[in-house]
């Protein structure tokens, strides 16, 4: 299980939505789009399940994505 990750638009770095999701329920999931505060450039993003990922989420960096769905 990993959390859903999304880029920010700003910085270009990997967000962490902190939602825990697995990549099987993330595929199965319908279209979406969804708001998530920045914490990189402290602004409050909007977003489409087509440009999320399922990644591995660490505290020191959250740029270290397993999987991004164009």
């Amino acid at each position: 299980m990993g959390k859903l990750m999304f880029r920010c638009p700003t910085t270009g770095r990997s967000v962490s939505t902190g939602i825990p999701v697995s990549r099987e329920a993330f595929a199965a999931m319908p279209v979406f789009f969804s708001r998530t505060f920045c914490p990189h450039c402290r602004d409050t993003h909007e977003w489409f399940a087509r440009q999320a990922w399922v990644g591995e989420h660490t505290d020191a960096e959250a740029g270290a994505a397993s999987r991004h769905v164009a």
